[in-house]
């Protein structure tokens, strides 16, 4: 699994003006933008399971299996949504059910994975470039 271990965030682009468009209130955009995050991937049997810490040490863990919905808490404030979750190569990609809601695309290429956000009405694509811990 090109996903598995651990991941720490060096460098965003556009996080903050996607949020803001997204209807994120400024001060917590601009705090997301400027945030490093730590990301942990392991398997267990054919569950995936992703360990997402954000600054202030919070950490979010969410199980998955590729193709079955599930509850994910998402975003700075760790809403829940329903979400499906399929991985194509060496990407993951996570789709919330709900029309209009963000798609988060995880690539893995070598020692490096950049998590893409996109959202139906918003032209800013969010990126967050995370390097292996």
């Amino acid at each position: 699994m090109a996903f598995a271990g651990n991941w720490v965030s060096y460098k965003s682009e556009g996080v903050e003006e996607f949020m803001l468009a997204a209807g994120a209130p400024a001060e917590r955009a601009k705090a997301a933008d400027a945030a490093v995050t730590k990301v942990s991937f392991t398997k267990d049997g054919d569950v995936f399971v992703m360990a997402l810490t954000g600054p202030k040490g919070n950490t979010i863990e969410q199980r998955f299996k590729p193709g079955e919905p599930f509850a994910e808490a998402f975003g700075p404030d760790g809403k829940e949504r329903q979400a499906v979750a399929s991985i194509e190569g060496n990407k993951l990609i996570i789709k919330g059910v709900a029309a209009g809601t963000v798609v988060e695309t995880r690539e893995v290429n070598g020692d490096e994975m950049v998590s893409s956000f996109t959202k139906d009405g918003v032209s800013v694509v969010a990126k967050r470039y995370l390097k292996r811990a």
